[in-house]
């Protein structure tokens, strides 16, 4: 740990340079501002103590300029004519403490000891906000990926409402996190509820919290889900499981953004993100009268689609060795490796489950197998079942013309087929206009098997 001394008097510098190299730090000063600042520009401090009484330059002046070019750089500031005005400035202009001359060699000690746990603890928390980024950070090189990826980082530095969707196992919960973590909400609370997962009667209480005595078994106070995610990020993952009633109370929460508990008459403020998730097709689910179209307007305001697996196999094998990794790690399993034959298999596979299921699958033959290679002997039945994916046909006595009309048609039907023949959903897979799929369609006379 580096400490810079900018002081007038040199036996002040001295003492304190002296009793801090005997602490075992590295410390050295400079006698007016000027020179202290250039120290400061060509060397890596992390204290500074400043005098407040300088022959080129006012302290507090000092203090401003140093922060703002080095905000996290610690000032304390030292002086022997000092009044409360000017330790009070100091603060609010963020020094770390504020000394009086004659100074307490004791206190430098213990001040800069406090700076160092201080720092220590704040490079643990990047490290692990680095870690978990990691942890989150989406796996593959493929386009629908790529794509996915400059949405997340154009759309989670804003507040604006999200609405994942996609098919179950795509990792929507995933996405939901590293948003939230991308955002200036990062510090504050990531908090979720599985719609799908909460009872009926209880999703009430779960969502908006309930006063004590509220009804019977309510013994005490407790906070809702949108009352504990103030400052930071809602996720209400499957909301397409919402009760109707809940669904209208919801909304007037999102046009208000305020709230009562139950049993309770207080309006409640809370400032949150609003990420929602979904695996069924909202669209359909508003025509069928299951779920309010105003609410699916209010939350669709940054739709964002999670690609299936099978969209993207150039990625399967990524993601399979970095499930392997992981696995073995978690696990505490000696280093393992994936026989060409079982990623071949994995690249061809259908993956209904998506990605969950390639995690899953990973990890059962990374503690299965006694051998340091995975193969396909420990894999699961279904499949030996069929849901490969077979190779497009070549006919090498057919006209080019032909054979590229035919690989277009055979793709466009795949594409189809992996879109569950939602003509929006495979113009976006194929990247091409939907108008120009529909005429594809029409031109190859493509039908719904």
């Amino acid at each position: 740990m580096k400490v810079l001394v900018i002081d007038d008097e040199k036996n002040i510098c001295l003492a304190i340079q002296g009793i801090l190299e005997d602490e075992g730090y590295q410390c050295s000063y400079r006698l007016n501002f000027e020179d202290g600042f250039k120290a400061l520009q060509q060397e890596q401090f992390d204290v500074v103590f400043l005098d407040v009484w300088l022959p080129d330059k006012d302290g507090s002046e000092g203090l401003r300029e140093i922060k703002r070019n080095m905000p996290e750089l610690e000032v304390v500031m030292i002086s022997g004519h000092s009044k409360i005005e000017n330790a009070v400035e100091s603060i609010r202009w963020g020094a770390y403490d504020f000394l009086e001359k004659p100074l307490s060699l004791e206190r430098i000690v213990t001040i800069v000891m406090h700076i160092q746990e201080k720092l220590k603890i704040l490079d643990d928390l990047r490290e692990s906000k680095f870690n978990l980024l990691k942890k989150y950070n989406l796996i593959g090189e493929s386009r629908p990926l790529k794509n996915l990826k400059k949405k997340i980082e154009k759309i989670a530095p804003t507040n604006a409402w999200v609405l994942v969707f996609g098919e179950n196992g795509t990792g929507k919960e995933h996405v939901a996190r590293l948003i939230h973590m991308l955002s200036k909400r990062a510090d504050s609370s990531f908090v979720e509820m599985n719609c799908s997962a909460v009872p009926a009667d209880l999703t009430e209480s779960e969502l908006f919290g309930h006063e004590k005595g509220a009804f019977p078994g309510a013994a005490a106070l407790k906070l809702g889900k949108i009352e504990l995610a103030g400052g930071g990020t809602l996720l209400l993952d499957e909301i397409a499981y919402l009760e109707p009633q809940i669904q209208a109370k919801l909304l007037r929460v999102l046009e208000s953004g305020t709230f009562t508990r139950i049993g309770g008459f207080e309006n409640i403020r809370s400032d949150f993100r609003l990420i929602s998730a979904t695996s069924k097709n909202l669209e359909i689910e508003v025509s069928a009268g299951n779920f309010r179209e105003d609410l699916y307007y209010r939350i669709n305001v940054i739709p964002i689609e999670v690609p299936p697996l099978r969209t993207r196999p150039e990625d399967i094998a990524l993601l399979a060795l970095h499930f392997l990794e992981e696995a073995c790690f978690d696990n505490a399993l000696p280093r393992k490796l994936i026989s060409p034959e079982l990623m071949e298999i994995f690249v061809r596979f259908n993956w209904p489950g998506n990605v969950r299921q390639l995690r899953h699958v990973v990890e059962r033959l990374a503690v299965l197998s006694e051998s340091e290679t995975l193969t396909a002997d420990e894999l699961p039945d279904y499949f030996s079942q069929g849901g490969l994916i077979e190779e497009i046909p070549i006919d090498m006595s057919s006209p080019l013309k032909d054979a590229r009309d035919e690989f277009e048609k055979q793709y466009i039907i795949k594409a189809l087929a992996a879109s569950n023949w939602n003509v929006s959903k495979a113009s976006r897979l194929l990247d091409i206009e939907r108008s120009y799929l529909h005429k594809k369609i029409k031109a190859y006379n493509l039908e719904k098997p």
